[in-house]
């Protein structure tokens, strides 16, 4: 028996694939809205992760240790 005071989880918080997608739309219509340019090797990097198959929770592992990478390469050096 269902618990009627039991609250469905929002899109932005359920784990489900199809509101993970929207989460992800928004954030494109977000950052559409901000101004906000997309980085387009980030873009081919996720695409050819979902094209090989990488299960979404590695994807998350590679992407997050790709833009560290990265940004630690960008840094100006401090003289």
């Amino acid at each position: 028996m269902s618990n009627p005071k039991r609250h469905r989880l929002s899109r932005l918080h359920s784990r489900r694939a199809e509101d993970a997608a929207w989460r992800a739309g928004q954030a494109h219509v977000d950052a559409d809205i901000e101004g906000l340019s997309r980085d387009a090797d980030i873009t081919r990097f996720v695409a050819d992760m979902k094209a090989r198959g990488v299960p979404v929770g590695e994807r998350i592992k590679r992407l997050k240790s790709q833009v560290a990478a990265r940004q630690q390469s960008h840094k100006p050096t401090v003289s």
